[in-house]
């Protein structure tokens, strides 16, 4: 089966092959979004009513369940204006698809992204993990807002220890592409989840060895407490 990043590729390339397939291209886009939308609607109904009045300029938290989990994140930030618009079991293509209307209202000065781990334990190749990652960084900045970006490196996790060298791939094509934008920030907390064995530490997770314990988040905590305090100054200062 034809994967729909090479048709997307080709189409882009403007290849013979891409003008064939394009028509089915977008067919299958236009399938796969509704699929997502069907999926997710109640969680993006849930989270669209608790930020109905949103403070201006919030930094938004988007993502997957290592972020809708993290109950203490308001309260771990509470010098700035955080929301979180996690969302359990997302893959990349739903964080594209809900981006325009979750995300971009809300005008953020800052989206900390945490997207690719469900993928790559779905199977799905790094660079095909990468192109949607591609996506959704352009949609959060090819409009007149242009929020800081910080992405925050796919775990590894215990559960998951098979797929190590493509996460491992997969945050290293992100932190090469992140380089290379204008206010951007990588967030590595891959490496900081790892023993001296160079594996995931398991008294850092929850039973399912996958999802963050308290310990755990208390490491993201304190990485992501450090890109906010280079890049963005405190709340309370302002007041």
């Amino acid at each position: 089966m034809l994967s729909l990043s090479w048709l997307k590729r080709s189409l882009l390339l403007g290849t013979h092959a891409g003008c064939l397939f394009g028509t089915i291209f977008l067919w299958a886009s236009n399938t796969l979004g509704q699929e997502t939308t069907s999926r997710f609607e109640k969680d993006i109904e849930r989270l669209e009513a608790n930020i109905f009045d949103p403070p201006p300029g919030p930094i938004v938290f988007y993502g997957s369940s290592s972020f809708r989990l993290w109950k203490s994140l308001e309260q771990d930030f509470r010098s700035y204006e955080v929301l979180n618009c996690g969302f359990g079991g997302a893959c990349l293509p739903d964080c594209v698809a809900f981006a325009p209307r979750l995300v971009l209202p809300l005008k953020p000065s800052a989206v900390v992204i945490y997207a690719g781990d469900n993928d790559l334990a779905l199977g799905i190749s790094a660079e095909e993990a990468f192109d949607s990652f591609c996506q959704l960084f352009h949609i959060l900045r090819d409009g007149s807002d242009k929020p800081f970006i910080a992405f925050v490196s796919v775990k590894a996790c215990p559960a998951r220890i098979r797929f190590l060298a493509n996460i491992q791939r997969y945050n290293a094509l992100v932190r090469e592409f992140i380089s290379q934008q204008p206010r951007c920030d990588f967030i590595d907390l891959y490496s900081d989840l790892l023993g001296p064995d160079k594996k995931p530490l398991i008294s850092l997770f929850q039973n399912d060895q996958i999802h963050l314990n308290t310990d755990g988040y208390q490491i993201l905590r304190r990485d992501i407490a450090q890109f906010l305090r280079d890049e963005f100054p405190k709340r309370l200062a302002t007041q």
